[in-house]
């Protein structure tokens, strides 16, 4: 282990630096510390547990930011869930704290090598913004064929999965919802907006149980037809003319006191019947409209909460030019021309990327590179004003101080410029300036003699 102090080699039984002397007993403990939270984070991992992983790892960096392995490993699991530029990020940081013998460069290399992969990341991170705005707009349809697209493209978008499930949930279609995240779980195990939508998924789940009413036919039974015997009458005979009629008459009449009040009970029973059947059908009607208009209801209040949800969806909008800038200021720099990544980053705007480990790249790149090149801009100012060359020493000098507003030379100089120039205005606007914010520098004295020159 090396001593935080002074960086020299300590023993592992020894407590403190046997050259400058620091106690480094509480130092062991956080290397210790954040080693076992980024054993945890491997472990989680291995097992697919990507967003815990990240929780533990980022436990351990917060312990020992110089912790490379941890913080390779969270630049891996950035990549596998689709977050390139937090990966690249991360790798750049871990270089940064290790130059030497470091997977990062392994992985930086990985990723610039492939121009086509690159393109097609940054063509996912322009749809997806596109996606987004279509859903904040309501378009869901076209939302989904641009997330499908995005989808097509990074296939590891897990933020993009996400969004496309959420636009099924809104649209009633659960089980395209529910593949859409089963997905996501293949990718991040335990992902809690995942788990969270498939439990909301499994509470609007309803089944409805049918019935079939089975018909049977009932057997009709035939009456048998028995031939009828012809006779032959010899001769004519009323009587049985007579007792035919009464037959007759005997048969309608008792057909009419057996049959027929027995008749119009039954069509009294069965017209009772239908009037029951009809007003349980009513009562069962007016129960399953009340229902479906709470039904109806619920859907609504759950459509407007789905669209307050993506309406509020705590997704970052890339900003393809400024990443664009970001990665080309980090090209150069690592290739160890700081004063182009300087020049490059000098016109980022930073307040349109909300990825913090992009901004402690940016920071980083800028503490090493802005002050450098903001002398070597005002010695190729000071050359040009000295060659009379007052238009580009201008130029110069202002580029110096839009990257160390505290370069009092570039400040002074340039109101030399303009000076010589006869823009007398200009001129003691930065003897001025020179005058508040440097009081007790020397060119302060040389700027309030030139003002009194320009007085007189």
């Amino acid at each position: 282990m090396n001593c935080p102090k002074c960086g020299s080699q300590v023993a592992v039984n020894k407590s403190r630096c046997d050259r400058c002397g620091e106690d480094i007993t509480y130092y062991r403990r956080i290397i210790k510390a954040s080693n076992m939270f980024y054993n945890a984070g491997l472990a989680k991992a291995k097992v697919r547990d990507l967003s815990g992983a990240i929780a533990e790892l980022k436990k351990s960096l917060k312990l020992f930011k110089k912790n490379t392995d941890a913080r390779n490993l969270l630049g891996l699991i950035y990549y596998e869930m689709g977050e390139v530029v937090d990966a690249l990020s991360e790798w750049v940081l871990s270089k940064h704290f290790e130059e030497k013998e470091n997977e990062a460069d392994v992985y930086i290399k990985a990723v610039q090598s492939n121009p086509t992969k690159l393109d097609a990341i940054n063509q996912a991170i322009k749809k997806y913004n596109g996606a987004l705005i279509y859903a904040k707009q309501g378009n869901d349809d076209l939302a989904i064929i641009q997330l499908k697209k995005v989808i097509s493209l990074n296939s590891h978008f897990i933020r993009a999965y996400h969004l496309l499930a959420l636009l099924y949930m809104k649209n009633n279609e659960s089980d395209k919802a529910r593949k859409t995240l089963q997905k996501v779980c293949k990718i991040d195990v335990n992902n809690t907006t995942s788990l969270r939508y498939l439990k909301e998924l499994g509470m609007n789940i309803s089944s409805d149980n049918g019935s079939e009413n089975a018909s049977v036919a009932r057997p009709v039974d035939n009456s048998a037809i028995m031939p009828i015997s012809t006779y032959k009458e010899d001769k004519p005979n009323i009587f049985v003319f007579v007792n035919l009629i009464l037959g007759i008459a005997i048969g309608v009449a008792t057909c009419y006191f057996l049959f027929v009040p027995t008749i119009k009970k039954n069509i009294v029973d069965d017209y009772n019947q239908k009037n029951i059947d009809y007003s349980q059908k009513m009562s069962v009607q007016t129960a399953t409209i009340a229902t479906l208009e709470s039904d109806k209801k619920a859907l609504q209040d759950q459509i407007k909460d789905m669209q307050k949800q993506i309406d509020e969806f705590a997704v970052g909008e890339y900003d393809a030019a400024q990443y664009d800038t970001l990665f080309e200021a980090i090209t150069k720099y690592m290739n160890d021309d700081k004063e182009g990544a300087a020049e490059i980053l000098v016109d980022a705007k930073m307040d349109k990327i909300e990825s913090e480990p992009a901004k402690q790249l940016y920071n980083k790149i800028k503490e090493e590179t802005f002050k450098t090149s903001s002398v070597k801009l005002y010695n190729t100012g000071h050359s040009q004003y000295t060659a009379g060359k007052y238009e580009d020493a201008i130029e110069s000098l202002n580029d110096a101080l839009a990257m160390d507003e505290t370069n009092v030379d570039a400040l002074y100089f340039l109101g030399r410029s303009y000076h010589r120039m006869g823009d007398n205005e200009n001129a003691i606007l930065n003897y001025n300036k020179v005058i508040s914010d440097f009081p007790d520098s020397g060119r302060a004295t040389e700027a309030k003699a030139k003002i009194n020159e320009i007085d007189q």
